[in-house]
């Protein structure tokens, strides 16, 4: 399992980083070599990371999710680790 290494991949559950979220994952799972071909002719990242998600090939639909399910796991944790103090 790759860890990526630097700033924490962003969560698709909160509304203040959608933005980033989308950009994000553009980045990781579609082909490109300008911003250009990540973000088309959209204005915002959310709208072409939602056609995108139109076009997307299972496979990297359950990447993502698991993405997301890794940070779900984390909050558990933490919330596990504070109730015990």
């Amino acid at each position: 399992v790759p860890v990526p290494i630097g700033p924490s991949l962003p969560r698709r559950d909160r509304a203040e980083g959608r933005e980033r979220y989308c950009r994000v994952m553009l980045i990781l799972f579609k082909s490109w070599t300008t911003v250009d071909d990540l973000r088309g002719t959209f204005t915002s990242w959310s709208d072409a990371f939602e056609q995108f998600m139109k076009e997307c090939s299972p496979s990297k639909v359950c990447i993502m999710n698991n993405m997301q399910i890794l940070h779900e796991c984390r909050d558990s944790r933490d919330d596990h680790f504070a109730n015990r103090r």
